[in-house]
């Protein structure tokens, strides 16, 4: 009996997870870049070995202020490494700085905005940067 609650609780938490979806996304690209509030510069590392970039995003997309950033280390079409960190935005022009070795590698980037209001408060909208080199040499 248990084990079909269980079950039960899964299955509508799931389903509602899904009723919801992922954040709505959108591409960023040189076209775009600016009226997204995006601002993504190659700055000096101080060694040949690393490549450096500046990534400054918009606190809010529409209703929603920035609460995830989600960073992927690339080698080839082959993912190395990842990382997502959520926080409270303190500034109007956040930005984080991109660490990855100089040769070889890029890094994709995904900002989510998170609401807290409704029925169904989190992450609705999201910004993303499929290559970071490629947006930077455009």
């Amino acid at each position: 009996m248990f084990k079909n609650i269980l079950k039960s609780s899964f299955l509508v938490f799931c389903g509602g997870s899904m009723a919801d979806g992922l954040p709505e996304n959108t591409e960023v690209t040189r076209e775009n870049a600016e009226s997204l509030s995006v601002k993504l510069a190659k700055i000096d590392s101080g060694s040949a070995d690393t490549s450096l970039y500046q990534l400054e995003f918009a606190n809010k997309l529409g209703n929603c202020l920035a609460g995830r950033v989600q960073t992927y280390l690339l080698l080839g079409k082959n993912e190395i490494s990842g990382s997502s960190m959520d926080y409270k935005v303190g500034s109007e022009q956040p930005s984080v700085l991109l660490h990855m070795p100089a040769s070889g590698y890029d890094m994709a980037v995904t900002v989510q905005y998170c609401c807290s209001e409704g029925m169904s408060p989190g992450c609705k909208q999201s910004i993303s940067i499929s290559s970071v080199n490629g947006i930077v040499s455009q």
